[in-house]
């Protein structure tokens, strides 16, 4: 799937498994700026993520 994306011009990141979703979520750094980010930026945001406590 990941292949018919590139060819959108898209840049894909696994995010895998579903548990760690919350790094895409609002407020995290991936968030933010997803529509300016290219493949690299995405997966260091994801890697910047911070799980915040339940309020």
């Amino acid at each position: 799937m990941t292949r018919l994306y590139d060819q959108f011009g898209f840049d894909t990141v696994d995010n895998s498994p579903l548990s760690e979703s919350w790094r895409t979520g609002p407020g995290q750094p991936a968030w933010i700026r997803h529509a300016h980010q290219n493949r690299e930026e995405l997966a260091l945001n994801l890697r910047r993520a911070r799980r915040h406590a339940p309020a």
